[in-house]
């Protein structure tokens, strides 16, 4: 194997998969990646055997001779991003494990494991496929991701399950992802194109998604994404990334969101971003309760800790029924309004004991957040 690189190519390569390959296991060989240099440039594969990714160089490449080895990932990395010069020589001779790498001056000598023992990584061209651009794509995963539970014995909870959705007013098709923690629920919808039969309830784990994320990178690119029975892969250009789906029944979220109001709430996105972050810098580090008071069009957000001290800001707001104090936490208000992009948002509530709806104030997006109430003294 001999090829020459850009430090550029080799560094964009590699940062994809610093994320994906394990630093802790009983399997040394999920901590390298796998080099494959063949006539069309140089294929660059990581897996943890959950999460997989396999991108494609031919710019910037000039091959020598054709061979396989795999490397240990973060070390490559490291040695990619401080080379001297613009380019990075790699060889490895018939038979041997150890790769030379050279840039200007510097030389390395890194040994490695054969590439006929990494773990296989899922065939993309199985499932049925959709099409689904860069920007919807990255807003279904990160409006919902932090909604996902890290509690491993939830199991159901440890993803983002994946349905189909009618669009209102003849817009086609929405692909819908939801996720929930038990207090608060995240749900959003995008346009898809083609068709989509999911084989059995699809449930996408937390790392895949968080991964996937970092690979949304231009808007109006269009991702192939294709499911079978245990994994789903999303191809865009040279790259392919798949992820095994979680097993475990997610709920029926339907349950948890209000289908109806009592009180209705418009007020500017920014300004409760602003007061809830200065609010609960006295409020309690574990739980972030704060107290939402809504009467004579005003929301007064208050905050008290004995040791701390109280805080309290009011917004002018449009309000629709009767008074209330109701309490939440305010990290869950928070991560859902970084998440809307509209300037009004609405926040609908029933009594102080019903889960509270959070969305976009116009209304137009199939996008929504439930906040769960908290029993304040």
């Amino acid at each position: 194997m001999e090829l020459r690189i850009s430090k550029e190519e080799l560094i964009r390569a590699l940062s994809r998969v610093q994320g994906i390959v394990e630093k802790r296991s009983t399997n040394p060989i999920i901590a390298n990646v796998l080099l494959e240099v063949d006539d069309a440039g140089l294929r660059v594969s990581a897996t943890d055997t959950e999460v997989s990714f396999v991108g494609r160089h031919s710019g910037s490449v000039e091959v020598s001779r054709n061979g396989s080895i795999t490397l240990g990932a973060r070390q490559l990395y490291e040695i990619a991003r401080l080379v001297p010069t613009d380019s990075v020589s790699m060889s490895l001779d018939e038979g041997s494990t150890q790769v030379e790498i050279r840039s200007g001056k510097a030389h390395f000598k890194v040994p490695g494991l054969a590439a006929a023992d990494f773990p296989p990584i899922p065939d993309p061209e199985d499932g049925a496929g959709f099409e689904i651009t860069t920007g919807a794509l990255k807003a279904l995963v990160e409006k919902v991701l932090f909604s996902i539970s890290s509690d491993d014995t939830r199991t159901g909870l440890n993803g983002a399950h994946v349905e189909v959705a009618e669009g209102e007013d003849g817009k086609g098709n929405l692909l819908r992802f939801v996720a929930t923690d038990g207090h608060r629920l995240s749900l959003c919808g995008r346009p898809y194109q083609g068709e989509y039969s999911a084989p059995r309830s699809v449930l996408l784990p937390k790392k895949g998604l968080s991964e996937l994320r970092k690979l949304c990178e231009k808007p109006d690119d269009v991702w192939s994404v294709s499911i079978t029975d245990t994994t789903a892969t999303f191809k865009q250009g040279a790259i392919a990334f798949s992820m095994r789906l979680l097993e475990g029944e997610f709920p029926d979220f339907r349950q948890v969101i209000p289908p109806s109001w009592q009180r209705r709430i418009l007020l500017q996105r920014s300004d409760l971003v602003d007061a809830l972050r200065r609010v609960s810098i006295l409020s309690s580090e574990k739980s972030h309760p704060v107290r939402f008071k809504i009467a004579d069009s005003t929301l007064t957000i208050t905050a008290r800790q004995q040791e701390a001290g109280e805080a309290k800001e009011e917004l002018e707001a449009q309000v629709d029924g009767p008074d209330i104090e109701v309490g939440f936490n305010a990290k869950y208000f928070l991560d859902a309004l970084g998440a809307l992009e509209t300037d009004t948002i609405a926040v609908e509530i029933g009594d102080s004991l019903s889960p509270c709806l959070v969305r976009p104030g116009d209304g137009e997006e199939d996008e929504l957040y439930v906040i769960m109430p908290m029993r304040l003294e």
